[in-house]
């Protein structure tokens, strides 16, 4: 992240200059808008071509195909060894709240089960990637393969509306998987995970992004609410390249335990 970003969010997170900074931050999302539209078409055609079967392939194929049209805010050896975890739990349900470029939705549904239903929830305008635009669902329906289902949701993950709207696509089953990666506030990781958790099927896992504290923006501030998980599950685990890094690192809930998915 360039120094300029950095100075601005830090500005922001101290209440300063925020008018401005959001007018500049509206700019660069419409520049990067631009970009992903001269992009479509190869997007579209990337993802009715033959896809990659190996871990590695498909996360180069979300890092860097079409251009980096779909490229996730992830750290490549994290998401990596995220993707290897899933396919061996092959979760038959997914929710994903928090979808942005859509890399790690492709990476979530590629490495579900045969049959499975991925839904992502996403705010249109919302802060840390700005959500994704109406014009991108008709290319994220197109990456399920074979009988998988994706449900896209537009609405704001913090309000019981946009929850019950889920919940409904949950069934009484619940998700097997729940990855929060939404606002990265510390009041919104929070409401998420409150809101959403009783979501979770028996056995299942919650996945959080961003958890390690952030030197690069003032305004991710997930690490002290991942501390506080932390003290209230015993079982979790972290993904992380490097603890010095600064920035991203996922987090991994099993409120039943870690190897209970296998037992169901």
């Amino acid at each position: 992240m360039d120094k300029l970003k950095v100075a601005l969010r830090k500005s922001r997170a101290r209440g300063r200059f925020v008018g401005p900074i959001n007018a500049l931050n509206r700019a660069h999302l419409k520049m990067k808008e631009a970009k992903d539209r001269r992009l479509r078409d190869v997007a579209m055609a990337s993802l009715d071509g033959s896809r990659p079967d190996d871990v590695e392939g498909l996360v180069d194929f979300a890092m860097n195909g079409a251009g980096g049209f779909f490229q996730p805010m992830q750290s490549r050896v994290e998401i990596t060894e995220l993707v290897r975890l899933v396919r061996a739990r092959q979760p038959r349900s997914v929710l994903e709240i928090g979808t942005a470029r859509g890399g790690t939705l492709f990476l979530l549904t590629e490495s579900s089960a045969p049959g499975a239903h991925i839904v992502s929830l996403d705010l249109p305008g919302g802060r840390n990637g700005g959500g994704y635009p109406e014009w991108k669902a008709e290319i994220y329906r197109k990456f399920p393969r074979g009988d998988r289902r994706l449900s896209l949701v537009r609405g704001d993950s913090h309000l019981e509306s946009s929850r019950d709207a889920v919940a409904a696509l949950a069934g009484q089953d619940g998700f097997d998987l729940i990855m929060i990666d939404a606002d990265h506030s510390y009041d919104g990781v929070k409401r998420d995970f409150e809101l959403y958790s009783p979501l979770l099927a028996p056995g299942g896992m919650i996945v959080m992004h961003d958890i390690l504290p952030n030197r690069f923006d003032a305004e991710i501030t997930v690490a002290p609410f991942w501390a506080e998980v932390q003290r209230r599950y015993p079982h979790t685990r972290e993904l992380v390249e490097d603890r010095d890094q600064g920035v991203f690192g996922i987090g991994l809930v099993f409120p039943d335990g870690e190897q209970a998915a296998a037992t169901r």
